[in-house]
This record gives structure tokens, C-alpha cells and sequence, in this order.
């Protein structure tokens, strides 16, 4: 092996930061544009920056990350750390008041949208960016939790009548519980999930799997963008939207279903013999199944958990629900833009098979307890 020039590492290392440093730029301008805020751009710099995340100095007009931040987080934890600088700035810049953590830097946080985690102090980045998900649940969401371990369990049964009846059990608990709040005014957690889904484009098999999450899981579903500061380029994301219950639902059917899929096309190729191209087609038939299956037991799902109710009532707090919602997906994001998806296929013969499997799809059991906190829909 030839040995290394030093000099190139040190090129190479300095190029890669140039590039980060430029998409920076980038996701500044964006930022300030997503939250409709005006601010000068100031000089952002990568820099080591022993024992901070970044700094903000309003005399030289340096907007600093630590380059640790990009050498060992991920992205979203990155823009997290570049919108709590963004803040200070906002508060010398617009507020002209003193740019430490005040009560101008906790409202400049809401205007920029900074997640809690990063609006703190301290600015420590924890292992989940996603902090909600190790809350301590309530005794109220824990007993929810409970029952619906105890019927995904039953949704394995071989026998398909008491599976489809289990898994309809369950829908008919998470509506009433979500009724119920609404009733009685309690307050829940609204939350935002990003998915990367590690593609370039969002393909018609995620968009279809997204629109059956939207119809019958109660969320909300927005495709972003992502960038890779390994890779050097952008992917695709899915934002899951919602209470935080609907949200680790929804998360755990798009993966339960995502591996049902790959599980069904492997039998179906290995027993049929059908060529790869198959594929999508296949899969677009299962999905197709499984949604019909669900919208022929949405009436009954929802009849059922509002039955000590008026259609009257349940109508008004199924819209209240739904007004609850779009409050949160607009405070989120304000500049949303919507984009309508069809999902066509070619192979008849394997739709029409994955349209017969998809039909036979139940939710099997999936909720994982850990140190009593079954906040984790997904085991491993």
C-alpha cells in the first residue's frame, strides 16, 4: 500500500468543511424564510470550540459551531444547535436587549421553533433527539399502552377472524381514548417524529404506506428534506405529526408494515417465481389490500368507541380533533406545501395477489416495555 500524504488528509479535511459550511448558509436561509423572520446573515464559521456547541458573538458578527457537533451528531441535531444560536442573534439583533438565556431568548426559541432539548442552557445533546419518547408515561396512557399489548397479542392468532377482531379493538381504543380527551379538555403532548427514510425521492409504495398512516392513525404526514453530512447530500424524510400516543402508534405500523412488506414479496417471488420488476407492483397491491380492510371497518371502528355518544357530539369532536391538529402541523410549519401523489402500476397479476395478501394483514404485537416506560412501540 502506498503510503499516505498528510497533506491531502489535511486538504481533504478542510474541503469537508467548507462544504458543511456552505450548507449551513444554506439551512440558515431557510430557516429564517420557514418562520417568516428577517435577520442580517452573519459570518458562520466551523471551529473546535472545547466545551460549547456553539457561540454567537454580536460585536464580530460570528455565528460559530463547534465542528465536534457535525463530527458526532446527526443533522437534525446539528440545525437544532445553529437555530439556538440563530435565537441569540434575534434577541441583539431585533429585541436589542442582552443575548444570554432571558426571557427574550425563550421567546426568540418559540419564534424559531428550537426544540426543547436544544433551548436550554446547558445546550447538551442527548442520545435521542426525540426527548419525548423517554417521558414517564401518565397512569392513564400507561393503562392504554397495557391493553393494547394485551390485543396485539391476540392479532397473531392463526385464526383470521379473532385477528382482524383484535387489531379493530385496538382502533377502537386509541379513537375512544382520543375522543375522550378531547371531551373532557385534557391536554396532550403534541409531538413532531422525523423518519429519514434514506432515499432521494419519495416513491409511491412510502407515499401510499403515509396517506394509510394520515387516514386511520390520527397523524399528520410531511415530507422534508434531510442532508447527510457523511454522505454530502440530501434525503428524503417523513415528519409524523400528532399527539404523542398517535404518533408511536403510527410509528409502529409504518415499520410493522414496512417489514411485512419485505417479508410477503420474498414468499410470494420465491413461491410464484415472479421477476424483481414485480416488485413495487406487489407491494402497491398488499398496501392497497390492507387500506380497504381498514376502510371497511373505519364506520364500525368509530361507532363502536362513540357509542355512549350523539353522532351529533362525536362529529364536532372528531373536527375538534382534526382543528387540534392542523393548529400544531401549522405552528410546525408554516409554509406548507401539499403534493398529491397516484400510485399506478403496471404488473396486474402481482398487484392483484398483493391486493389478496393485504386483505389477510393484521398488527401483531410490537410495544416494548423498558425500566417500565413503554414509550418505545418498536423492540430493538
Amino acid at each position: 500500500m502506498p503510503p499516505i500524504d498528510p497533506s491531502k488528509l489535511r486538504n481533504a479535511g478542510a474541503q469537508l468543511h467548507q462544504i458543511w459550511t456552505e450548507r449551513l448558509y444554506r439551512e440558515y436561509d431557510n430557516i429564517l424564510f420557514q418562520y417568516r423572520v428577517t435577520l442580517r446573515r452573519p459570518v458562520i464559521q466551523l471551529e473546535p470550540l472545547p466545551g460549547r456547541w456553539g457561540t454567537w458573538d454580536p460585536l464580530t458578527r460570528h455565528l460559530t459551531l463547534s465542528s465536534r457537533l457535525l463530527d458526532a451528531h446527526p443533522w437534525n441535531a446539528v440545525l437544532e444547535i445553529l437555530k439556538h444560536e440563530m435565537a441569540h442573534q434575534l434577541v441583539t439583533d431585533v429585541f436589542g436587549a442582552d443575548h444570554t438565556h432571558s426571557a427574550h431568548f425563550a421567546h426568540a426559541c418559540k419564534v424559531l421553533r428550537v426544540a426543547d432539548w436544544a433551548a436550554r442552557a446547558t445546550g447538551d445533546i442527548p442520545d435521542t433527539v426525540s426527548q419525548w419518547k423517554d417521558r414517564v408515561l401518565t397512569a392513564e396512557e400507561e393503562k392504554l399502552l397495557r391493553r393494547v399489548e394485551k390485543l396485539l397479542s391476540l392479532a397473531a392468532s392463526s385464526n383470521e377472524h379473532e385477528a382482524l377482531l383484535a387489531m379493530q379493538r385496538v382502533q377502537e381504543l386509541y379513537t375512544r381514548y382520543n375522543l375522550d380527551r378531547l371531551h373532557d379538555r385534557r391536554s396532550s403532548t403534541m409531538v413532531s417524529l422525523t423518519m429519514p427514510l434514506r432515499k432521494k425521492r419519495i416513491d409511491r409504495l412510502d407515499s401510499m404506506l403515509c396517506s394509510i398512516l394520515q387516514e386511520h392513525f390520527m397523524v399528520r404526514i410531511i415530507y422534508g428534506r434531510l442532508f447527510d453530512a457523511r454522505d454530502l447530500c440530501e434525503y428524503r424524510t417523513a415528519d409524523l405529526l400528532g399527539t404523542r400516543e398517535n404518533v408511536l402508534m403510527a410509528e409502529y405500523v409504518y415499520h410493522f408494515l414496512w417489514q411485512k412488506l419485505r417479508s410477503l414479496w420474498e414468499e410470494y417471488q420465491t413461491r410464484t417465481g415472479t421477476p424483481g420488476r414485480a416488485r413495487q407492483d406487489y407491494m402497491l397491491g398488499v398496501l392497497s389490500g390492507f387500506r380497504k380492510k381498514l376502510e371497511q371497518g373505519k364506520a364500525e371502528v368509530l361507532k363502536t368507541a362513540s357509542s355512549h355518544r350523539t353522532t351529533g357530539e362525536t362529529t364536532a369532536l372528531v373536527k375538534l380533533g382534526q382543528k387540534e391538529l392542523e393548529a400544531f402541523v401549522e405552528q410546525q410549519f408554516p409554509r406548507l406545501k401539499t403534493r398529491r401523489w397516484s400510485a399506478t402500476y403496471r404488473d396486474a397479476d402481482s398487484y392483484a395477489a398483493g391486493v389478496e395478501e393485504g386483505h389477510r394483514i393484521v398488527l401483531q404485537r410490537g410495544i416494548a416495555g423498558k425500566n417500565g416506560n413503554r414509550g418505545h412501540l418498536i423492540e430493538g
